[in-house]
């Protein structure tokens, strides 16, 4: 009887000890469940505290953005109002005064006559064309789409001072705008060219190659604005013949002298082209003449084309 107590005894430590090894086991899995779920949470906690951080900083960075565009905008208003006076100084001044526009010369093409007086109030031009470096920089601020030849945004290696091309009629308005300026009217840039006495090149009546102008292919592409101090014009503007074209404001029509207004000619009211004036590096002697006129559709770009601006005188 002792013998079968004890054995009793046994055997129900053993069973209970088996069941205390099997809930063991059991809560192994929900005890490791468990570890995770506290993990996630901390992890969750760790998220929400950075995410919480992240929130603050772009507040943070929007309200930096907004103070700097707001500085932005006021520094462009303040060069937009100060853009007039600078154009002052840069440009030159070519005083209101009436002159024969059109040319008298027997060979002159029908697109030039009748010669006619016409009355141009004062206003100021461009003393140079617009060069690759004064467009580079409005490319820079602005964002404007390079003209073709350009690579990585910029110009050419060496051409900072050559004559800008490959810019449309829109190019070019866009950049007048910019610059708190305007292109030249046709008028305005024959007085500008030829002054008060008819003269044939903005220098004088006399042609030589290659001494006061570039043209005939004497080297095959632009030179430098500045290239031909003896090739100013009476007031004193240079590289008006020869180099490339230059737009102008106006609409073209061959036939516009036959009708235009003795005041202030600004073109006809619409057309198909634009004019442009001065010839290029590649034209002869009748093309970079005073009077010689030339059109090209206001949408194309080409390596002949460029463009310099002019500015009302609100004084004048």
């Amino acid at each position: 009887m002792g013998d079968s107590s004890w054995m009793y005894w046994i055997l129900t430590c053993a069973i209970s000890l088996y069941f205390v090894m099997l809930l063991l086991d059991f809560n192994k899995p929900s005890k490791k469940l468990m570890e995770q779920i506290d993990h996630q949470e901390t992890r969750h906690r760790d998220m929400a505290t950075r995410l919480g951080r992240i929130q603050e900083d772009v507040v943070q960075l929007k309200g930096r953005q907004d103070g700097v565009d707001l500085e932005m905008e006021d520094l462009e208003k303040a060069r937009v109002e100060l853009l007039p006076e600078a154009n002052k100084r840069r440009m030159t001044h070519i005083p209101g005064a009436q002159f024969t526009m059109g040319g008298r010369e027997e060979d002159s093409p029908d697109n030039e006559r009748p010669s006619h007086q016409v009355h141009v109030s004062s206003f100021y031009m461009d003393t140079y064309p617009v060069t690759n470096q004064d467009y580079r920089e409005f490319v820079n601020c602005t964002g404007q789409v390079t003209p073709i030849h350009w690579q990585r945004g910029t110009y050419p290696t060496g051409l900072a001072r050559h004559p800008v091309v490959n810019v449309s009629y829109a190019d070019a308005s866009a950049y007048a705008n910019w610059m708190g300026a305007r292109l030249p009217t046709e008028a305005e840039w024959e007085k500008a060219a030829r002054g008060p006495d008819e003269r044939l090149y903005p220098w004088g009546n006399r042609f030589v190659d290659g001494e006061r102008c570039n043209s005939n292919n004497m080297v095959g592409s632009t030179l430098p604005v500045d290239e031909f101090p003896l090739g100013r014009s009476p007031v004193g503007v240079w590289d008006m013949s020869g180099n490339t074209y230059e737009w102008c404001a106006d609409y073209y029509e061959g036939s516009y002298y036959q009708f235009t207004p003795s005041t202030n000619p600004k073109g006809p009211e619409g057309g198909q082209e634009r004019v442009i004036r001065g010839g290029f590096y590649g034209d002869s002697r009748p093309c970079v003449r005073t009077t010689h006129r030339n059109s090209a559709p206001g949408t194309h770009t080409r390596e002949t084309i460029g463009f310099r601006l002019a500015m009302s005188d609100q004084d004048g």
